[in-house]
């Protein structure tokens, strides 16, 4: 699943996730846990990665033909990562995608976490 939002100047929506750049940000337990509520139930997810990057879209792939498609995707974004959050990944992971524009229209800040 793939979830935009904008990188609003007052924090709001995704305004925020840029933080997630930080070091700091990411050294602190209580940012490594993303919880999605959806109608019926609320989902647990960790962060394994985040990044900035150049105007790409191979970062929003759903949809991977083989387990070892699945695979490469995932080691390809977890190397990305500014910090090893060092969580092991495998082929029956569900992800999660956050994305919004970064410091320039050129760049995407990025975080994926797994179920």
């Amino acid at each position: 699943i793939v979830f935009y939002g904008h990188n609003r100047k007052d924090g709001t929506m995704f305004g925020s996730l840029k933080n997630c750049l930080n070091k700091e940000w990411c050294e602190n337990e209580k940012n490594r846990t993303i919880i999605v509520c959806y109608p019926n139930k609320n989902v647990k997810y960790e962060v394994f990665s985040v990044y900035s990057i150049e105007n790409e879209e191979y970062y929003l792939d759903t949809n991977f033909s083989t387990s070892e498609e699945f695979n490469l995707f995932l080691n390809k974004i977890k190397e990305r990562s500014v910090y090893d959050f060092n969580v092991d990944l495998d082929s029956t992971e569900e992800i999660i995608t956050l994305s919004t524009c970064g410091i320039t229209s050129k760049t995407r800040v990025v975080l994926h976490a797994k179920k």
